[in-house]
């Protein structure tokens, strides 16, 4: 195989779809890609003309990667139960806060079940069993490192000028103020505000968007207000839309909000760092003139929010996912059988 001519191929789409509309998570498929095919190919350039001492480190390189990988493996899984269980002991239980865990110990079971295989069953069904499971895992650790990569190229580019700021609420605390979340938001969005308003010098509307849960003493869009006005941001600036429920709800209605008084606006949305792909999904597909700008998330909350993002991308791309699976499937099945 030519990985220079596929990487290359990866770059110049990756490098294209990122100047015609930045909003997508195939930037990161193919960046990640053309990454690794470069890479391949500059390691084989050099792996061909190498001398012996170069082709020995190589060989060295490549047992070490072996012996490596499986611990790297351990230790995320083991990491990933410890911050599951830190997570339920500071936040309280919720069934969603163990999936990090569950995924760990699944993790954690193919591993010790290699090992024992290798070293006592010696089971042949199990071998191939095991290897479709580790096919299977690097193809989502792909589209997951896929995420990463296309969270840093969604939120490339310069902001022109700005008629509208909206911002995703977040959640309240259970007495009505903003979460720690939502308050990183609100404080980007002011000081969002604040540079547009110096650099530019006309009017700015800040939408603030949330409704209502059923846990919640007011909707999110009055508490975000609120915030928003201790900040020392203008009453009149600030316009509630209180009835969405979901990013896609707080999108469409913000923008039905805005169109009402103009018609043709340019906007950015303020959302935390690890939504802000999702979010400018949404935004392409619902046909959006609107860009997001990502607030920084809690320390302690972020691995649990980013993997719980992949999994909301993972739904979104439910059908192209679940292709990829049964092709990956079959095609191990038919190497099994020899038919390829």
């Amino acid at each position: 195989m030519d990985w220079f001519y596929w990487g290359s191929l990866a770059l110049v789409s990756a490098v294209t779809l990122q100047l015609t509309d930045r909003r997508r998570w195939l930037t990161g498929h193919l960046t990640l890609i053309a990454l690794v095919g470069l890479a391949l190919a500059g390691y084989r350039s050099v792996s061909d003309q190498a001398s012996p001492f170069w082709q020995f480190l190589i060989v060295g390189l490549k047992l070490a990667g072996y012996i490596i990988l499986p611990i790297i493996i351990l230790v995320v899984a083991i990491s990933f139960v410890r911050y599951s269980y830190r997570l339920l002991h500071k936040e309280g239980w919720h069934l969603h806060y163990t999936l990090l865990a569950i995924v760990g110990l699944l993790l954690v079971l193919m591993l010790v079940s290699a090992v024992i295989n290798g070293l006592t069953w010696h089971w042949q069904w199990l071998w191939k069993a095991l290897g479709l499971a580790f096919i299977l895992t690097g193809y989502f650790t792909f589209s997951f490192l896929a995420y990463l990569v296309a969270c840093g190229t969604t939120r490339l580019g310069r902001i022109g000028p700005i008629d509208d700021i909206i911002v995703l609420g977040a959640g309240l605390m259970p007495d009505g103020r903003p979460t720690r979340t939502l308050s990183y938001r609100l404080k980007t969005a002011a000081k969002i505000y604040r540079a547009q308003r110096e650099k530019d010098h006309h009017a700015i509307r800040i939408v603030v968007s949330g409704g209502q849960g059923s846990d919640e003493v007011m909707p999110e869009s009055t508490a975000m207000r609120h915030y928003l006005v201790a900040l020392g941001i203008p009453l009149d600036v600030i316009k509630e839309e209180n009835r969405s429920t979901s990013t896609a709800e707080n999108l469409r209605f913000s923008h039905a909000l805005i169109v009402r008084q103009q018609p043709f606006y340019r906007a950015v949305m303020v959302t935390s760092d690890y939504h802000v792909l999702r979010a400018n999904i949404l935004a392409r597909r619902l046909r959006l003139n609107v860009y997001g700008m990502g607030a920084t998330t809690p320390w302690y909350y972020l691995p649990f929010a980013m993997f719980r993002e992949y999994l909301a991308l993972i739904v979104m791309y439910r059908w192209s996912n679940l292709s990829a699976v049964i092709i990956l499937s079959l095609w191990y099945v038919a190497w099994l059988v020899k038919i390829i």
